[in-house]
């Protein structure tokens, strides 16, 4: 495992969930899974296939270590905001 983080402030998050709950993450990466698809043989050769939702998962290097802070469904969050330097405003002023 690399410190290459170790020298990158981490970002501040705040994800509203589906449910109405606001929680902030502190990470230093946020990845969004791709698509998976299962793919089921029918008799008369047909096929059926079932998406899974997508994952959305936030690193962070905690301690020199590569940590999960949180996965969660895509359909489970409403939003997710970087807060990290406070509210943005168009033109560059707070």
């Amino acid at each position: 495992m690399s410190n290459y983080y170790a020298d990158i402030a981490p970002q501040v998050y705040e994800i509203t969930w589906a449910a109405g709950h606001v929680e902030t993450v502190i990470a230093h990466q946020v990845s969004h899974g791709s698509q998976r698809i299962r793919v089921a043989a029918l008799p008369g050769g047909e096929f059926a296939s079932e998406a899974e939702g997508q994952r959305i998962k936030f690193h962070a290097e905690v301690d020199g270590q590569w940590t999960l802070q949180l996965s969660a469904m895509e359909s489970d969050i409403r939003t997710i905001r970087n807060i990290t330097n406070g509210e943005q405003l168009p033109g560059g002023t707070r």
